[in-house]
């Protein structure tokens, strides 16, 4: 049966439409969610080890209020499960904020010509930054609720 349905027994189902509306919001916030990570800032993984310091880009596939998923290509030291680890998201050249992640699983990726890991991290909550990064999601959330899509947007947004 259609879990989409009424659970009644009768022969007339009622088709829940919170359900639909909850899907369309879904992808509307993971679509927000791409442009915004993927085209207007910057986040990277910061390592330090060896008397070296490294920042290498990662793509954010996911963000939710306790964590977040994402995607390194080739990495030279893959994370571990348990492993901790500082991702900077970078608003402006300068300026950035940090946010704590435990890595809780790491999955091998191959798409295309593209190979590395993807991960799931849970978001260390004790930190300021977590605070930041919540009302963040917040806000993308209440996005995909409002927001109203152009069939014809301009050619040029950004």
């Amino acid at each position: 049966m259609d879990n989409r349905k009424s659970k009644d027994k009768s022969e007339k189902q009622i088709i829940d439409l919170n359900h639909y509306r909850k899907e369309r919001d879904e992808e509307r916030r993971r679509e927000y969610e791409r442009v915004l990570f993927n085209r207007i800032l910057g986040v990277y993984s910061y390592t330090e080890g060896a008397g070296q310091k490294a920042l290498t880009h990662v793509e954010v596939l996911d963000v939710s209020y306790s964590g977040l998923r994402f995607r390194e290509d080739k990495p030279e030291l893959p994370m571990r499960v348990g492993q901790k680890v500082a991702l900077r998201f970078y608003f402006t050249p300068s300026s950035y904020l940090r946010v704590v992640l435990d890595v809780k699983r790491v999955t091998k990726f191959k798409e295309d010509e593209r190979t590395g890991y993807d991960y799931g991290c849970e978001m260390d909550s004790a930190t300021k930054s977590a605070e930041v990064l919540k009302s963040f999601v917040g806000f993308m959330y209440k996005y995909a609720e409002t927001a109203c899509n152009d069939e014809n947007p301009p050619p040029n947004f950004y």
